[in-house]
C-alpha cells in the first residue's frame, strides 16, 4: 500500500545481505513498488509461506550458499506463484534454472540499470497479469489477449522503424466492440488495471470508454471501431518519450514537461506512415488534448476547430487519466472525476460531458434532476 495515496502496489520481496546494496535497491523500487526487505533466507521464506508478492528479487551470492539456490533447498523447490528476478556479478555460476522459462524467472548480472531493473519486475509482474486473464469470461479475455499483444506488435513497430498496422489493431479492437455492446465495459475498465504497463493500460480504458460513449451515442460498424482503434493508438507518441520522464513517480519540471506534451505530435507522425489510418483516429490522437477555450495544446485550437470526435476524445482522455491508478496518486471515483470536469467549464464540451455521464452512470440525469 501506497501510504500517500491509498493505492495498493504491485509487491516486491527484496532479500539481499549487504546493508548499503539493499538500502539502495529498495529506495528505489519503493518508488514504484510495496516492497519488503529481507537479509536472511529464513525470514524471507517464511513470509513467503504466508504471503504472496509479484515477485521475488534476490541476489545470487547471499550467503552461505547462493540466494536462490539455498531458497529451492530449503523450500524443496521454488514458491509459488511469484516471478523471480536474480542478481548475479559478472562470472557468478547460475545453477537454478525456471520451469516456466524466462516469464518465471529473469537473471540481471552487475552492472545495470535503475531502469532494466524496474522494467525487468514490471515484465514479471505483467506476464502474472495475463496468465490471470485467462481465467476471466470470454468477452473480457479475448479484448485484453488481443489488445495487449497488438499493443506489443505496434511498439516492435516503432522500435524497428516500421509504420504501425494500422488495420491490425482494428481488428484487434473488435473484440472490444463487441464486449461493450454485451455490457463488459465497465468490468473491462478493471481487469486491464492489473498490467503494469501504464501506457497500454490508459490507452485499453481510453478505447474502452470511447466504445462505451459511441455505443451509448448509437454510433455502429466502422464508426465505433474508429473510436476503440483509435483509443487504443492514441499515445503511441509515449513509446517513443524517455522512460524517465514517462514513468516519473511524481510532478514533472518545466523542462520535464514539454517534452511530455510532445508525445501528441509523436503519436500524429507515428500514425502518419501509414495511409490505412482513418482520419477519425488520427483527429483522436492528434486532438485529444485540445481545449474549446483554446487552452489545450499542442495547436491550441479552439471552440468550431474541434468537431465531436475531438471533443469526446478530451473528456474520456481526462477521465480516464484520473480514473486511473498510479504510484503517486488515487485512482478517483467515477463521481469525483465528473465533478473536476464539470468544474473545467468552457474547456470542454459540458453538453457532451452530460451524455458521457449518463452513459457511464445510468440514472445520474435522474438523480440530478
Amino acid at each position: 500500500m501506497n501510504e500517500a495515496t491509498g493505492i495498493t502496489l504491485p509487491s516486491v520481496f527484496l532479500i539481499a545481505h549487504e546493508p548499503r546494496h539493499r538500502g539502495e535497491l529498495e529506495s528505489l523500487l519503493a518508488r514504484h513498488f510495496n516492497v519488503q526487505t529481507y537479509d536472511d533466507l529464513h525470514a524471507a521464506l517464511g513470509a513467503l509461506e504466508s504471503q504472496a508478492p509479484d515477485v521475488v528479487v534476490i541476489e545470487n551470492d547471499m550467503p552461505p550458499k547462493g540466494g536462490l539456490r539455498m531458497l529451492v533447498m530449503q523450500a524443496g523447490g521454488l514458491p509459488k506463484p511469484p516471478g523471480f528476478l536474480v542478481t548475479a556479478k559478472k562470472g557468478e555460476g547460475l545453477n537454478v534454472s525456471f520451469a516456466d522459462g524466462p516469464a518465471a524467472g529473469r537473471y540481471l548480472t552487475w552492472p545495470f540499470s535503475g531502469r532494466v531493473l524496474i522494467d525487468q519486475i514490471s515484465e514479471l509482474i505483467n506476464h502474472s497479469a495475463e496468465k490471470g486473464w485467462e481465467n476471466l469470461p470470454d468477452n473480457q479475455r479475448r479484448p485484453l489477449q488481443m489488445t495487449v499483444e497488438e499493443y506489443q506488435k505496434v511498439a516492435d513497430a516503432i522500435a524497428a522503424g516500421e509504420p504501425i498496422d494500422y488495420k491490425s489493431a482494428a481488428e484487434s479492437c473488435e473484440p472490444l466492440v463487441d464486449a461493450t455492446k454485451d455490457g463488459a465495459a465497465h468490468a473491462l475498465l478493471v481487469a486491464v488495471q492489473s498490467h503494469h504497463d501504464y501506457t497500454y493500460v490508459h490507452s485499453t480504458r481510453v478505447a474502452t470508454l470511447l466504445t462505451l460513449f459511441g455505443h451509448g451515442l448509437g454510433m455502429k460498424g466502422d464508426n465505433l471501431l474508429i473510436l476503440s482503434t483509435g483509443g487504443l493508438l492514441h499515445d503511441v507518441g509515449k513509446l517513443v518519450t524517455p522512460p524517465e520522464i514517462l514513468g516519473k513517480p511524481g510532478k514533472l519540471d518545466d523542462q520535464e514537461w514539454p517534452i511530455m506534451q510532445n508525445h501528441v505530435v509523436e503519436s500524429g507522425h507515428l500514425l502518419s506512415h501509414n495511409p490505412d489510418v482513418v482520419r477519425g483516429a488520427r483527429i483522436i490522437a492528434e486532438q485529444h488534448h485540445e481545449k474549446l477555450d483554446g487552452t489545450g495544446y499542442p495547436l491550441g485550437l479552439k471552440g468550431k476547430d474541434l468537431n465531436d470526435l475531438a471533443r469526446m476524445s478530451t473528456i474520456v482522455d481526462i477521465f480516464g487519466a484520473l480514473t486511473d491508478a498510479r504510484s503517486y496518486k488515487p485512482a478517483f471515483p467515477a463521481e469525483k472525476a465528473f465533478a473536476i470536469l464539470e468544474d473545467m467549464g468552457g474547456g470542454i464540451d459540458q453538453n457532451l460531458l452530460k451524455v458521457f455521464k449518463e452513459i457511464f452512470l445510468p440514472g445520474s440525469k435522474a438523480e440530478a434532476a
